[in-house]
């Protein structure tokens, strides 16, 4: 009985967890200013939730929940969708962007302790050269969206692996970064927009619309 009642002890603190907070992280990328592949999307609206990650562009949507091995791809003017694998986006994006940068390995600065707007953030310095860095402020606001890691690790890879593997140390949420290259003085690739601790729309956002029909290629959906 003793030995019940003390693992009933261990067991309380687990049980009274607080469920995690709900919140909607909203960022505003702009990956075509400096990679002219990514033209066709324009600015690209993040929406980050508890249950995973959503993506809008002027013409192709995409949302995946945590822990999926997939993209759910919208077409909205098509109503057509289809689902592709997490572990493909690398080599999708590294057919578009070719080889320029493809072996290059930055070093990382000292992070540096500072803001972005209202929230608490870490700049962590990625340095490619004398002038070259690109600096990635990260917060702990919210808890770290692992489906929203990975993907940006399969994009970043696909670019460079070598930029991938270091960004992949980097703890936090990024929420915003600030490319300064000889070409791009700086130039901002992701902007914070708006964080609120709610789950509204969560749900709508996370799941196909009731008018989609599903496409079996996503070549379906370029056209």
């Amino acid at each position: 009985m003793r030995r019940l009642a003390v693992l009933a002890l261990l067991a309380l603190p687990a049980l009274a967890a607080p469920a995690p907070r709900p919140y909607h992280l909203t960022l505003e990328a702009t990956p075509a200013a400096a990679f002219p592949f990514l033209s066709k999307f324009g600015t690209v609206t993040l929406h980050l939730y508890s249950g995973g990650v959503r993506a809008e562009t002027f013409w192709l949507n995409g949302f995946s929940r945590n822990e999926s091995p997939n993209i759910t791809v919208e077409n909205p003017y098509g109503r057509m969708y289809t689902e592709v694998p997490v572990t493909n986006v690398g080599s999708i994006v590294a057919k578009l962007a070719g080889s320029e940068l493809r072996n290059v390995t930055p070093t990382l600065a000292t992070p540096t302790a500072g803001r972005v707007g209202e929230l608490p953030a870490t700049r962590y310095r990625l340095i490619f050269g004398p002038q070259a860095y690109i600096d990635i402020w990260a917060t702990h606001a919210i808890p770290e969206n692992t489906q929203f890691r990975n993907i940006v690790t399969q994009f970043v890879g696909g670019i460079s692996a070598g930029t991938a593997t270091l960004a992949k140390t980097i703890p936090g949420t990024p929420i915003y970064v600030e490319m300064n290259f000889r070409r791009f003085k700086k130039l901002p690739l992701l902007r914070l927009r708006s964080l609120t601790y709610d789950d509204s729309g969560e749900a709508d956002a996370l799941k196909v619309s009731s008018f989609m029909l599903h496409a079996s290629l996503l070549d379906s959906l370029w056209k």
